[in-house]
């Protein structure tokens, strides 16, 4: 599994046991809720906590906040983070201590187990093949942040704890009465009458008069508060606007083409078309059917049948439906078994059936190109485009920068401003923070910048889709509660819901009251409710009118005949009879009682590791390893104080 322990298994085992038990004996009464400020004896004002050696300051947790939020629909907002800060420094503080750790039980991640796990990810090897260093490089910048060192290393902690969390729920285990007592939980099936009790159903019978309605709208209302609204006017400077007031030399081109001579070096390259038959999670006989099958196809290829037709009908992969073609390959983009047969094969070629990590491969060179460099003129419109975007995306900003000077200089003047500078006035209607609208669809920083200036000012550009935008705030309603007659039609359909869902509840006691000493049928007929009668249902069945049948628990312990309720299931209130309840047929327990076994032995570990954490937590409590810095929180935190 990993070096030390295969060499110590039973010392690691030992030490394990020792370190747990110590901290259990403080006992369970630390939860998974956020650390407990405590001690603020931690050095320097930006140190948010202390575990061990290891330090968290304000940077780093403003980096790890940034990183959760980059890719959420929360976007940049600040005002969500005094709300996760919390949470986000209490994983941080957990992840040093569960590091310190494996380290201190000597666990660690070796290279090739890093680099196992990034052969893993198919977004890194597509077919494959690499995707190659740059375009790696720029997925884990835009995806995450991080430079390729920082990924790489977030990735081998994250197996550093995979492997902590394995050696602790190494010892879990589940007994045969608790695989037993769980297949007879999970097959035991009931059948019920029901009535259910749905407030729809007394929404006529609810009476609206004008002083209910005035007292549940007085008990109610923040329920009607009405948010902030704003309302902005902003040009956008498109690339139309400026793309006539540029062009490009053919200096200027010249010169970039000699600049960047590296970039037009083309590498010793070979164009491959391929047929995948895929190996990933197959089972050795699926495998060596696969072999045959392949063996077959190169056979046929041999004899003259056209490769891109094999490909399309037994390859794959994506490729398949263009014949199999690949396209140009690098050395160092695919693995090594694909990459000698490529390099190795002359245009026209067809490889051996080719074993690698994810599948068997016939591949065929159609062309190859040794290392050369390209010629000015072959990549003279490339760089011509380049050249011009550039020059488009500067006239862009300067003139964006120009017209915001003047505008944040006479705030009053921004129609004509912008008018004299050929550019059309828009403005748009109130509206609430997080509304999308046309021209700027869900962007975070229109959002952001639109509820943090003053009414009257202008903001500094900044880019959209359609090019580069200005905006001046030009009205600021403030959050309110608004009169009862603005919002008197969703109150009175409110207090319509409200009072329908009250009635149901009464009438559903008074049936359950009634057919408790008397016929469920029969009151049902003379009350008006229609009975319904379930099919045989497990727990994990569905009920129809209702919903899962483990919101009826109830139905499982009560002998045939009895009755339960009202019970709450999704807003409704069911009254129902236990007509049957079936045991389960022992004859089906030798085959499901391998995957309860397993699903109870994940459940296991997942406990195992969930008190090891808890615990471990109060033990560094308790031993002063683990300090907290409750004024450095309380003022990273005051600084998002009012922001959006």
């Amino acid at each position: 599994m990993f070096r030390v322990f295969k060499r110590h298994r039973e010392k690691v085992k030992k030490y394990l046991l020792v370190f747990f038990l110590s901290i259990v004996s403080i006992g369970m009464v630390v939860t998974l809720a956020p650390l407990p400020v405590g001690n603020s004896n931690v050095n320097g004002s930006n140190v948010l906590a202390t575990i061990g050696s290891d330090k968290i300051t304000t940077t780093d947790l403003q980096e790890s906040l940034q990183s959760r939020l980059r890719n959420s629909p929360l976007g940049n907002d600040a005002a969500i983070i005094p709300a996760i800060a919390g949470t986000v420094l209490n994983d941080m503080v957990m992840q040093h201590a569960l590091t310190q750790q494996a380290r201190a039980m000597g666990l660690e991640v070796s290279n090739q187990e890093l680099r196992a796990a990034l052969v893993a990810e198919p977004w890194l090897y597509q077919s494959g093949r690499f995707i190659g260093v740059a375009q790696y490089e720029n997925i884990v910048q835009e995806e995450t942040g991080m430079s390729v060192p920082e990924f790489e290393g977030q990735l081998r902690q994250s197996l550093l704890l995979d492997k902590l969390r394995s050696v602790i729920s190494d010892g879990a285990e589940v007994t045969p009465a608790e695989v037993q007592a769980s297949f007879i939980r999970r097959n035991t099936k009931a059948k019920i009458q029901y009535v259910v009790f749905d407030p729809s159903q007394f929404q006529k019978a609810v009476q609206v008069n004008p002083k209910a309605l005035q007292t549940y709208f007085d008990q109610h209302r923040d329920a009607y508060r009405v948010p902030e609204e704003r309302q902005v006017q902003y040009v956008i400077i498109g690339t139309d606007q400026v793309r006539s007031q540029v062009s490009v030399t053919n200096q200027e081109m010249q010169d970039y083409y000699t600049r960047r001579l590296s970039d037009y070096r083309v590498p010793d390259r070979v164009k491959v078309a391929q047929i995948l038959f895929k190996t990933t999670g197959k089972s050795p006989q699926e495998i060596a059917a696969l072999k045959k099958t392949a063996a077959s196809v190169l056979a046929k290829i041999k004899a003259g049948a056209h490769f891109g037709q094999m490909a399309e009908q037994y390859s794959e992969d994506a490729s398949a439906a263009n014949g199999g073609l690949i396209g140009w390959i690098t050395h160092g983009q695919t693995v090594k078994s694909f990459e000698d047969a490529a390099f190795t094969l002359n245009p026209g070629q067809v490889s051996h059936v080719i074993q690698t990590s994810y599948g068997l491969v016939i591949i065929k060179v159609l062309a190859k190109q040794s290392a050369h460099l390209q010629t000015f003129a072959e990549v003279k419109d490339s760089i011509q485009h380049t050249l011009l975007e550039r020059k488009v995306a500067a006239a862009q900003q300067a003139l964006a920068q120009s017209l915001e000077n003047k505008l944040a200089a006479h705030p009053n003047q921004f129609k004509a401003l912008s008018q004299q500078a050929g550019l059309a006035v828009h403005e748009t209607p109130l509206f609430k923070y997080n509304t999308t609208l046309p021209d700027f669809g869900s962007s975070q920083a229109f959002q952001n910048l639109a509820f943090q200036l003053q009414a009257n000012q202008v903001g500094q550009p900044f880019n959209i889709p359609k090019g580069v935008a200005i905006i001046q705030v030009t009205q600021i309603v403030p959050p309110h509660v608004p009169s009862l007659s603005e919002v008197q039609t969703t109150v009175e359909q409110d207090y319509r819901n409200a009072q329908a869902k009250t009635l149901a509840a009464q009438k559903a006691k008074a049936f359950a009251q009634a057919v408790q000493k008397g016929n469920l049928q029969a009151i049902a007929k003379t009350d008006g409710y229609a009975v319904k009668e379930s099919k045989d249902f497990s727990r994990q069945g569905y009920i129809d009118g209702v919903g899962s049948a483990s919101d009826l628990s109830a139905a499982f312990t009560l002998s045939p005949g009895q009755i339960a309720g009202p019970v709450s299931v999704g807003g409704r209130k069911v009254v129902f009879q236990v007509t049957s309840r079936t045991p389960p047929n022992e004859s089906d327990f030798s085959a499901q009682q391998d995957q309860i076994r397993e699903e109870l032995l994940d459940q296991a570990r997942n406990l195992a590791w969930e008190i090891y954490r808890e615990n471990l937590k109060a033990h560094l409590i308790r031993t002063g390893r683990l300090k907290m810095n409750p004024a450095a929180l309380k003022t990273f935190l005051a600084s998002y104080a009012g922001q959006r």
